[in-house]
């Protein structure tokens, strides 16, 4: 079986201060206050099977598609490792497509890999950061090549595209709850293969139940929206430490195997506070804050140098997860903004594959808050500290 590794970690955490704003949101008491009209169609909102998270939902999925010791998956080549440790979990082979700038499925690239000598399984589409990946024209490749089609829907709780919503092309889809609430954890799977495949779910003690809702309404009363100080930048200093950093290097080792897959977990359910919280959240004030604060970040990068959001339009269905922003491959903008105390994510330990975008974009994509809980000063703080930092490392 061929093996497969993964890229080091390229920044360590003890170099960077804690992020002073959170990239997920956090509960506040308004999380489940807001406009009743105007929420946006999701397939997953109350219905499907519940897991902690969706590494586990998409690891049943595979499983439900005939994933198993030798069977071959194919996986986009510029990923979050949560999607390929499944795969590695039931004993199968991920096979890397390649994907084009906009991060849509290279198809050429896709039919060389079926000309190997094992035919693959399945398919895993990635609705990317909320923004529509295709799904229609993949169910008619996956559906001409006799493959199963799982739709990747972490970024993409709501909405859809070309007159379907996310979740309802492929023969299975997984979906995260807590990427886009303020909840526990919680993902969902969706079976729209029409076979009746029972799994026996794990769930909790009624006492750890209670300590975790107990936990959350703690956690909401800390969050409460007091306006506090948030730091100064200066500007100078940043740069030079950002340029030391970027000259000293990481040398952390790549960690290969499970690493973010917990076996014990495979079959556990959501706790059932976040599975309540998220059927009556306020999700018509989720989308209309996630698309304000995206449309914010468009105007706030505009006209820096140096600098491209991946996704420079907003569709009308799409309910953003973050703010994709591609940087310099330096990685000064990534140093420079982490010293100020932004919070952001980048998929830096993906598995290794010969696909240039994943190569290019895994340390250049960054991804920068946009939920629905941020407040207006948090949101002034950041738009100036990329302006001013931005300019600062790349001028």
């Amino acid at each position: 079986m061929h093996k497969t590794d993964f890229h080091p970690l390229a920044a360590n955490g003890a170099d960077y201060p804690r992020a002073v704003v959170s990239l997920l949101a956090q509960p506040t008491w308004r999380a489940w206050r807001g406009p009743t009209s105007g929420a946006p169609s999701s397939v997953f909102i109350g219905q499907g099977e519940s897991f902690t998270h969706s590494r586990y939902a998409l690891g049943e999925a595979m499983r439900r598609a005939g994933v198993g010791a030798g069977g071959v998956v194919l996986l986009p080549s510029f990923h979050c490792r949560a999607i390929v440790e499944p795969v590695l979990f039931l004993g199968g082979e991920p096979q890397f497509y390649a994907v084009t700038s906009e991060l849509r499925p290279d198809y050429a690239a896709l039919l060389k890999l079926l000309q190997g000598e094992v035919k693959p399984i399945a398919m895993v589409l990635t609705h990317y950061f909320g923004f529509s990946n295709g799904a229609k024209e993949a169910h008619r490749f996956c559906e001409e090549h006799g493959i199963v089609l799982i739709e990747d829907c972490a970024h993409a709780l709501y909405g859809g595209d070309d007159g379907h919503l996310f979740g309802s092309v492929g023969s299975y889809a997984v979906a995260s709850l807590w990427k886009f609430l303020p909840v526990r954890d919680g993902a969902v799977l969706l079976d729209n293969s029409g076979r009746q495949q029972p799994r026996v779910a794990e769930t909790r003690t009624v006492a750890a139940e209670l300590k975790a809702a107990v936990g959350l309404i703690e956690r909401g009363i800390r969050q409460r929206d007091i306006p506090g100080a948030l730091p100064s930048l200066d500007v100078k200093a940043l740069t030079a430490e950002a340029h030391r950093i970027a000259d000293c290097g990481c040398s952390l080792m790549a960690e290969n195997g499970l690493k973010e897959f917990n076996p014990a977990h495979a079959n556990l359910s959501a706790w059932k506070v976040s599975q309540r919280l998220a059927a009556t959240a306020a999700h018509g004030r989720v989308a209309q804050r996630r698309r304000a604060h995206y449309r914010r970040w468009l105007d706030a990068v505009h006209e820096l140098p140096g600098v491209q959001p991946l996704f420079p339009m907003l569709p009308e269905q799409v309910v953003p997860y973050a703010f994709p922003l591609l940087v310099d491959t330096e990685g000064l903008v990534f140093h420079v903004l982490k010293l100020a105390g932004l919070s952001m994510w980048r998929w830096e330990d993906m598995a290794v594959t010969d696909c240039p975008i994943a190569r290019d974009y895994r340390l250049r994509l960054l991804q920068l808050p946009c939920h629905q809980e941020l407040n207006e000063q948090q949101m002034a703080w950041m738009i100036n500290a990329v302006q001013k930092l931005v300019s600062a490392v790349l001028s």
